[in-house]
Order: structure tokens, then C-alpha cells, then sequence
């Protein structure tokens, strides 16, 4: 099985717990599955495979989110999706995708039955890079050389908007966006450290970038 795929089956794992006895099915885009079975209240589907960046963690990485949609049908669509919601807020390696975020359509293109929002997963591919000669980072920033995208919590889990992060490996910085989001240029290294900034008050954090989007958590 290839990583995207066990990761998903990682989240669906935690979806199918949590609304059990009760079933969910994904769905591939085959004909047959266009009509949900009727003992398969909760449906999955892939929306999209998008590249994040590349990162060194016992050698190179590829990392990758994978967008999916959860729908809800039936007469229990409402409590499905408080406890779907409840689990994937409780495994912090997931974020749901805030109206905030959603591109024009996007929501009514991968939802189209019933009630349901749509969640990323961080994949991570390791592959072999070619030898050749090796690239010098650029002046100014001293080992520099990849953006990465994470995200700014509290101890609810819940992002911090307009927060100023500055990585120390690199002269770059970002400011989180309505959701805690944000992407930042730092070195190839797995741990790094960043000055954050909430509200007027500013702490050194650090963080491994083993799995990305990277999360950093103000406690």
C-alpha cells in the first residue's frame, strides 16, 4: 500500500470509530458508488493531492496534504458530524478546512449530499535524490532552504489568527492567517526554532518538522 493511501486509511480509521456501529465508505469515483448504500451513513472521498514542500528527515521528503471530504446523510447526519468533528479535532496530525479557506465552489464541488466539511492530511514520501553537485543556500540566509506551511494553536487546538512568526534559521517570517495558518522559509533541518509572537507577547518556540504542515502550539 502506498503512503497516501495509508494515510487515509489512518483517518478513516479514526472516522469509522467514531461513529460506530454505524459504517463509513469511501468513495473512488467508480459508477457504482455514485449512490451511498443506506448502511454507510458517512461517506470519504479524495478531493486533492497537493505538494507542500520538501524537508531532510533522515534524508529527503516530500510532503505532501491530501484534502479529503466527509458527508453526512440520513436522519443522523447531525450527530455524525459532532462526533466526526470532536475526532478529528482530537488528533491534531488533521485540521479541518474553515469556510475562511474554502476557494469558490469548492465546498458544494466535493460535498454533494447532505451536511460535511473537508479535512488535510499530512503525507510524507522519502525518495532518493540524484547525485550532482550540491546547491549553496542564498546569501543572507545560512542554510535556507525550504518553505514549509504550519500551524499556529492554543491548548484547545484552535488557531491563532494574526500571530507574527519569525524562523531563526532564516531572515523570513509570516503572519497566521484567520484559521492559524501560515508559511515561513527555514532551513533543511528537522528542528527548528521560531520567536512567535500573540497579542503583544513574543516567546522562543521550538518545534521538529518531522511531520509536516508543522504545528506549534502557544501554552
Amino acid at each position: 500500500m502506498g503512503q497516501v493511501r495509508s494515510s487515509l486509511s489512518d483517518l478513516l480509521g479514526v472516522l469509522s470509530d467514531a461513529v460506530a456501529p454505524q459504517h463509513v465508505r469511501f468513495d473512488d469515483g467508480s459508477p457504482t458508488a455514485v449512490v451511498p448504500p443506506p448502511d454507510a451513513p458517512v461517506t470519504v472521498r479524495a478531493v486533492t493531492l497537493s505538494r507542500v514542500g520538501r524537508s531532510r528527515r533522515e534524508g529527503p521528503v516530500l510532503d505532501l496534504e491530501l484534502r479529503v471530504a466527509v458527508e453526512c446523510h440520513g436522519p443522523e447526519q447531525l450527530d455524525n458530524m459532532e462526533q466526526l468533528l470532536l475526532a478529528v479535532e482530537l488528533h491534531s496530525q488533521y485540521s479541518v478546512v474553515s469556510n475562511g479557506e474554502l476557494q469558490l465552489d469548492e465546498y458544494s464541488g466535493a460535498i454533494r449530499q447532505g451536511l460535511g466539511f473537508l479535512v488535510r492530511i499530512p503525507v510524507s514520501l522519502r525518495f532518493e535524490e540524484p547525485s550532482g553537485p550540491s546547491t549553496q543556500p542564498a546569501a543572507g540566509t545560512p542554510g535556507a532552504g525550504r518553505r514549509i506551511r504550519g500551524r499556529l494553536v492554543d491548548v484547545h487546538n484552535k488557531g491563532i489568527p494574526d500571530a507574527y512568526i519569525h524562523a531563526h534559521s532564516s531572515a523570513s517570517a509570516a503572519v497566521s492567517d484567520a484559521t492559524g495558518h501560515f508559511e515561513v522559509l527555514t532551513s533543511t533541518d528537522e528542528l527548528q526554532h521560531f520567536a512567535v509572537a500573540v497579542d503583544g507577547t513574543e516567546r522562543e518556540v521550538s518545534a521538529s518538522t518531522r511531520s509536516l504542515p508543522l504545528i506549534i502550539r502557544w501554552t
